[in-house]
């Protein structure tokens, strides 16, 4: 009598011990998908690194076509379509760490590689400074409307700053002077592939 009712004991106990390792399985495949889309969804409000910007996005983007249209700024308003400017923004007199960032910024065209031939660097002052080692433009009315606008609308951003400018005219990507060069290569790099006309 025990052998038969131990029999079915071990059935049911198999049996068990198969459904279990049925939802191991499945959870095993189903429960990375499961998280995966949780975490890319927003419902944690998380984001990938790979996907988030070093900068800080200027929103909404400053409008060129807004600020006053001087013979100063006419090559930031006639950029090629796909090309961008990196901009370094002042209203300052360029100083010893000012002269080092725009070192750094002369050379990232190289540094980024065949896409830097769509790079455009420039300094953007509200005077005339010396020795910068890029491009300068001199135009205090642009450079005082771009800092009242980084400062409006509790952006709290302000000058000096690095920024990024589109070839439609927008000025969307702010850094600190401070900022990594690493940091705004990785925007840049992101953004030139992206901008890319195939």
């Amino acid at each position: 009598m025990d052998n038969t009712s131990s029999a079915p004991d071990a059935a049911a106990a198999r049996r068990t011990r198969n459904r279990f390792t049925l939802i191991l399985i499945a959870g095993a495949f189903v429960l990375p998908i499961v998280a995966a889309w949780l975490l890319t969804s927003g419902v944690f409000g998380w984001r990938p690194a790979a996907f988030t910007n070093r900068g800080t996005l200027i929103t909404p983007p400053i409008d060129f076509a807004t600020l006053p249209a001087t013979d100063a700024t006419a090559p930031l308003r006639a950029l090629p379509p796909a090309d961008w400017a990196l901009l370094y923004l002042s209203d300052h007199t360029c100083d010893d760490a000012c002269r080092k960032v725009l070192r750094e910024l002369a050379a990232m065209p190289m540094v980024i590689g065949l896409s830097g031939t769509r790079l455009h660097v420039y300094g953007l002052f509200s005077a005339a400074q010396s020795r910068t080692g890029i491009r300068d433009l001199v135009d205090p009315d642009v450079v005082r409307a771009i800092g009242d606008r980084l400062r409006s609308d509790n952006r709290r951003l302000d000058l000096p700053c690095i920024a990024f400018l589109d070839w439609r005219g927008q000025l969307m990507m702010h850094f600190d002077p401070s900022a990594s060069p690493d940091a705004i290569k990785g925007d840049l790099k992101r953004l030139l592939a992206a901008s890319a006309i195939k």
